[in-house]
């Protein structure tokens, strides 16, 4: 089992489930998962086989013995999701879905003004309003009524750099961005996102081949070959592997 043969290396090394954690930056509550057999608690198998990866080779053991062991009793893997076609609304880039959310409000909006306007003004003022030209007046509180257009927030770039990561297949991902934040992530082909930071990015990834990375807007490829780990620090830092 597994499990068995992960805790019993653990232990040969003298180290803590704790200890090993904080070595590896794999959250603790995986690593039980892994020497508990309980693999449906950790987000994809790409993620399953990097933690094997990471687990053995922080304690000097090569993991292609327990790679196979996992091949021989992981549960089968589900139905990947259909990618979101690029007609559909949710194919739709934020800021267009938030223009045409902003345009459908101004025209339910405008004739729904002029028609309370004209429900609530009396038959005299209304003629006053054609004889004294305070029309203008009343369509400037029609104007008012209309709420400003819907605007999508815009990232400040100003003074940090852009890591920017688009995924070609399967690859699990952990980033920390200025010591501070930590995202710990499964990309999907197709996929991309895109961070800010002030002073760097520490990236470590399951499939080095499956991703390619763009820094400040330099194109820098993959960090590594396929279904290998890398390591990589931005700036001015060259990848580990």
């Amino acid at each position: 089992m597994l499990g068995d043969y992960l805790k019993g290396k653990r232990q040969e090394s003298g180290l803590s489930l704790k200890q090993l954690a904080d070595r590896t930056k794999i959250r603790l509550e995986y690593l039980k998962a892994l020497e508990s057999g309980e693999y449906g608690r950790i987000p994809g198998e790409v993620f399953v086989r990097g933690y094997i990866r990471e687990y053995l080779r922080s304690l000097s053991f090569d993991p292609a013995e327990a790679l196979s062991l996992y091949d021989e009793e992981k549960p089968p893997l589900p139905e990947p999701e259909a990618p979101a076609q690029s007609g559909s609304w949710t194919g739709l880039h934020t800021k267009t879905r938030g223009y045409l959310v902003s345009g459908l409000i101004i025209l339910i909006l405008i004739p729904v003004a002029i028609f309370a306007l004209r429900f609530f003004e009396k038959p005299d003022q209304q003629s006053a309003l054609k004889s004294t030209g305070v029309k203008s007046a009343s369509l400037e509180r029609v104007v008012k009524m209309i709420p400003e257009p819907i605007k999508t927030a815009e990232a400040d770039f100003t003074n940090k750099h852009l890591l920017e990561i688009r995924a070609v297949e399967d690859s699990w991902v952990f980033l920390q961005i200025d010591d501070n934040i930590s995202y710990s992530m499964l990309l999907r082909p197709g996929e991309r996102r895109s961070w800010t930071g002030e002073k760097k990015f520490y990236l470590k990834t399951g499939n080095a081949g499956g991703i390619r990375i763009t820094f400040d807007g330099r194109n820098l490829g993959a960090p590594g070959r396929r279904g290998r780990i890398a390591k990589l620090t931005l700036p001015s830092t060259p990848p580990e592997k």
